[in-house]
């Protein structure tokens, strides 16, 4: 081959090889600015999707402090609901104080004047001459729905102290009966109070079938009285009876 034919097909060579590289570069230029499209998109997204982010981490902390806040009131509202609700029930039981609940009377007893009947059916149930001068009743009447049982009665007295010792007369007495029937004495208090007074009735029973002195003290507390001798240094003299109390 002649040189002037060599230098003719290197010359083509390279003119290949340049052609070959420019279109390279512009294919990479082109995927170069193609991905570079696509991170400033991508950038532009993730700075878009960290404000969302940011607003709304905004939002919840703002609703965390209103939670809290909703959740301070409401706690405060329940104080006071429970403060108003232990004063409601105070002043009923305060306007209870006269009254005294008797039960298993047998309906119809008291005919149309049941403030009457009761002036003479107490000191007669009680005994008389625990009764220097007469009772006097404001009012007296039935409560409840009529049922196969005889509905409680509801006396108030007029004077505080007549209330207090027809109830210590009925426990004195123990058992009361009126036309075969047992009649029972109370005090009348609040639903509510009777509830919570009721929830010792269990404990009440077992102490009693221990012999244990108890006394519920109002509005609902209950004492148990405990006695322990106590030995003496003196052998001539009888053992000391010593009183604790537990109350709850």
């Amino acid at each position: 081959m002649a040189d002037g034919e060599k230098e003719t097909s290197t010359s083509k060579l390279l003119l290949a090889i340049h052609e070959t590289k420019d279109d390279l570069t512009k294919h990479i230029d082109k995927k170069t600015a193609d991905i570079q499209t696509s991170l400033t998109k991508i950038e532009s997204s993730l700075s878009t999707l960290a404000e969302q982010v940011e607003e709304i981490q905004t939002r919840v902390s703002t609703n965390e402090d209103n939670i809290k806040d909703a959740r301070d009131r409401v706690g405060e509202m329940e104080k006071l609901i429970t403060y108003l609700k232990d004063k409601t029930d105070d002043l009923e039981n305060r306007s209870r104080r006269s009254n005294i609940r008797i039960i298993n009377v047998p309906e119809r007893a008291e005919g149309r004047d049941a403030v009457g009947f009761l002036e003479k059916f107490i000191p007669e149930m009680l005994g008389k001459d625990n009764f220097t001068s007469p009772i006097t009743l404001e009012r007296a009447h039935r409560i409840g729905k009529k049922i196969d049982r005889p509905r409680p009665i509801i006396a108030k007295f007029l004077n505080f102290r007549d209330k207090e010792k027809t109830l210590r007369l009925a426990r004195s007495k123990g058992e009361l009966t009126y036309e075969n029937k047992r009649i029972s004495f109370y005090p009348d208090y609040s639903a509510d109070l009777q509830r919570r007074r009721d929830e010792f009735r269990d404990v009440k029973r077992i102490l009693r079938e221990k012999g244990v002195e108890y006394a519920l003290i109002y509005p609902a507390q209950l004492q148990a009285i405990f006695y322990h001798t106590v030995p003496t240094r003196n052998r001539n003299t009888l053992p000391l009876k010593r009183k604790n109390t537990l109350t709850h």
